[in-house]
């Protein structure tokens, strides 16, 4: 498992961060929260520094130790969030199914927000029922707003008003506390305070894994199981071994608050804003989701490569205390203003580890994947969309025992169209030579362009639905709007990320050829 680092203490916290420290004060549970957000940075240096311990899965020339028949299940799923829906949407084809985590199972951590028409596939697949849902909605909003600073771009300002994108705001805590219900129900098992050790597969024969995990009092505890999912979030330790330690290769430090008292448009999201240029070499990057009643999301996040060079840059207590100071810029502040409850994470910024997420009894999906879109990055959209096909097609590979990683790894959500979008998010950071308007310059031509291509075309990109034909209009026209894009791409992404890039575009195009002809 990776080392838990030893805590700051909260008086170190509040020298260093007095904004931070100061506004945590003043939401409930905010001391032990602040101090949960100085570990999370903490292992995220370890990760992006190289410095976890790998060897945390085994493999076994014959049986297996025996378990208890009570420890046997058919599948496990570690990460007790989304790994919840997961469990319950598995459960429900009676297959014997655990769901753990090292804290509360079915605990919402962040705010979630989708469409509408996506959130419809957990009715069509039988899941829940609209009743159901509609129970689970915070609010819904009329239009989201795509706006970028346009001071000292010489460009006009090009913002865009769209409909159906992360317009609904869901109560996350009651719709996990609805799939638990539902999990328990369908015969699903439930551990919670868990700690993962190490996951041991059979190399031949029948396939099984022994997951080994340490119980609440530090007591060892063994589980077997046919199929692991691994679902513990972006620095699974699970994901990490499986890819030599290495993580996605660009992320998104992310932090944020529920708040009230925002002076905020009626009806109105932002799903992707700026209001400035380029602070500290980072173009900051806001979001705002109207939540329950007088109630907004508000996150503050950029785009960064990750590796040991950038770790030490990437403090979501750094962010944090800018967040604090920035966020009147954003919005006004109303008489009544209060923060209500934080969010935050390093979120994958890229589409893929380019490395491993399968092997013989064990599939990772969600963020250990690293499979949501890069520019949307909603790992609970995508866990969504993906949910019924991912879990009907591991139901029939569970009952036909095809569980090699040949057979599991083309189930994860790795839809062609988001392979090439990496880019889009590469060019939403500054590039070397980059002024300080040169990110707004950009993205307000990219915005001209996908005005051009129409809403549609937008809708269909910002959801991930997009055609090769959508991403080569949208391309084109910005382009046409803004030339100078070649360069700049090519200075961003440099000749082998450029490569890549391209590659990527034809593997998208041949995919799509060989869909049309196979209608």
């Amino acid at each position: 498992m990776i080392v838990e680092p030893p805590a700051e203490s909260a008086g170190g916290l509040a020298e260093r961060y007095p904004l931070t420290h100061a506004a945590f004060a003043t939401m409930p549970g905010g001391a032990a929260t602040l101090a949960a957000v100085a570990r999370l940075e903490q292992r995220w240096q370890q990760v992006a520094r190289g410095q976890v311990p790998l060897g945390m899965l085994g493999t076994v020339q014959g049986p297996l130790p025996p378990v208890p028949a009570a420890n046997a299940y058919d599948v496990i799923v570690a990460g007790g969030g989304l790994g919840l829906l997961t469990g319950y949407a598995l459960a429900r084809f009676g297959w014997r199914v655990l769901v753990f985590d090292r804290d509360a199972v079915g605990c919402a951590h962040r705010e979630w927000n989708i469409s509408r028409r996506e959130l419809g596939v957990l009715v069509a697949d039988g899941l829940f029922t609209w009743d159901e849902l509609d129970r689970c909605v915070a609010t819904t909003y009329d239009y989201g707003v795509l706006s970028f600073d346009a001071t000292g771009t010489g460009l006009p300002a090009t913002p865009l008003r769209l409909e159906g994108v992360l317009d609904t705001a869901l109560d996350a805590q009651a719709l996990l506390d609805l799939a638990r219900e539902r999990f328990l129900a369908a015969g699903g098992t439930i551990l919670e305070g868990r700690r993962f050790v190490r996951l041991h597969t059979r190399a031949g024969g029948p396939v099984e894994s022994l997951v080994e995990l340490t119980g609440p009092d530090g007591a060892p505890e063994r589980y077997r199981a046919r199929l692991v999912v691994d679902m513990m979030g972006s620095i699974s330790p699970i994901a990490l071994s499986l890819n030599g330690g290495r993580p996605f290769d660009g992320v998104c430090p992310t932090v944020g608050t529920v708040v009230q008292g925002l002076d905020v448009a009626p009806g109105a999201g932002d799903v992707l804003v700026t209001v400035a240029g380029t602070q500290q070499g980072r173009q900051l990057i806001w979001e705002g989701f109207p939540g329950r009643a007088h109630e907004t999301t508000v996150y503050l996040f950029y785009y960064d490569l990750a590796g040991p060079d950038r770790a030490p840059q990437q403090s979501l207590l750094d962010l944090f205390e800018q967040y604090f100071a920035l966020l009147p810029g954003y919005k006004p502040l109303l008489p009544d203003f209060a923060h209500l409850r934080p969010v935050y994470g390093y979120i994958p910024a890229r589409h893929g580890r380019r490395g491993a997420t399968a092997r013989r009894g064990l599939i990772c999906l969600g963020d250990a994947a690293a499979g949501q879109s890069p520019l949307t990055f909603c790992g609970f959209g995508s866990n969504t969309r993906h949910l019924p096909h991912v879990s009907h097609e591991l139901d029939a590979l569970l009952r036909q025992d095809r569980l090699d990683a040949r057979d599991l790894w083309p189930i994860g959500p790795h839809q062609p169209n988001l392979k090439p979008t990496w880019a889009f998010a590469r060019l939403m950071q500054p590039w070397p030579g980059a002024g300080p308007h040169a990110v707004n310059r950009l993205m307000n031509a990219f915005c001209a362009g996908l005005q051009d291509a129409g809403p549609a075309v937008t809708v269909r990109f910002l959801q991930d639905r997009h055609s090769f034909g959508d991403y080569l209009r949208i391309l084109l026209t910005t382009a046409r709007r803004h030339p100078e894009v070649f360069r700049i791409t090519w200075r961003a992404l440099g000749p082998r990320g450029l490569l890549r890039w391209l590659r990527d575009i034809a593997a998208f195009g041949v995919l799509a050829a060989r869909a049309r002809v196979g209608k």
